[in-house]
C-alpha cells in the first residue's frame, strides 16, 4: 500500500500556514517500536512545490516515529542515514506531514555524524518568527539524535537497515 508524505516549510510571518517544499508517495513498510517505515524506490520521483522535480539517486527507507522531533532517511547507495529535524510527524487521512525546520544530520558510512544547516535554521527562526518552544525543542533534538547516530548499536540503526534489506 502507498502513502503521500507532504514535507513544508515554517509559515511566513503574518501566516499560519507552513510553507509547501516537497512531496511524494512511499510504500508501507510496517511499524514497529520506532514509528512507521517507509519505502521510496531508486529512481522515484518527489515533487518539489516549485514545480521541478528530485529523482531519487538511491532506494531508501524513512522512519516518521512514533516521538520525536525529526524524520530519518536510510539511503542504500552509500549506506548513509539523513535526518531532518522537523516538528513530530503526523499522520491524517492525506497521509503523513511534517514541517522541516531547516537543520539536519547525516551519519555517513564511516560512522562521521554532521549537523549541517545551522545557519539556515537560524536565518529561518529570525524571518518566520518561530515560536519558542519550537526552537527550544528544534535545538535539543540534534545533540540526542548525534550520540545515537554515533553508535552503530543503538537499536534503530540496524533496523533501518534491516527495513531496508526488507523492502
Amino acid at each position: 500500500m502507498r502513502i503521500g508524505v507532504q514535507k513544508s516549510k515554517w509559515p511566513l510571518p503574518g501566516t499560519n500556514t507552513p510553507r509547501p517544499a516537497a512531496e511524494w508517495d512511499a510504500r508501507i513498510l510496517g511499524a514497529d517500536e520506532f514509528g512507521t517505515w517507509l519505502f521510496s524506490r531508486e529512481g522515484e520521483v518527489h515533487r518539489k512545490a516549485d514545480g521541478t522535480s528530485v529523482i531519487l539517486p538511491s532506494d531508501g527507507v524513512q522512519l516518521l516515529p512514533r516521538n520525536g522531533w525529526w524524520a530519518a532517511w536510510w539511503w542504500r547507495n552509500d549506506r548513509w542515514i539523513g535526518v531532518d529535524i522537523c516538528t513530530p510527524p503526523t499522520l491524517s487521512v492525506s497521509g503523513w506531514s511534517y514541517t522541516d525546520l531547516e537543520l539536519d544530520l547525516a551519519r555517513f558510512a564511516d560512522g562521521t555524524v554532521l549537523l549541517v544547516d545551522e545557519e539556515e535554521f537560524e536565518r529561518t527562526v529570525a524571518e518566520c518568527m518561530v515560536p519558542q518552544a519550537v526552537i527550544t525543542a528544534a535545538r535539543a533534538a540534534p545533540s540526542d539524535l548525534q550520540a545515537r547516530l554515533a553508535t552503530a548499536t543503538e537499536p534503530v540503526i540496524p533496523a533501518g537497515w534491516e527495513w531496508l534489506e526488507r523492502a
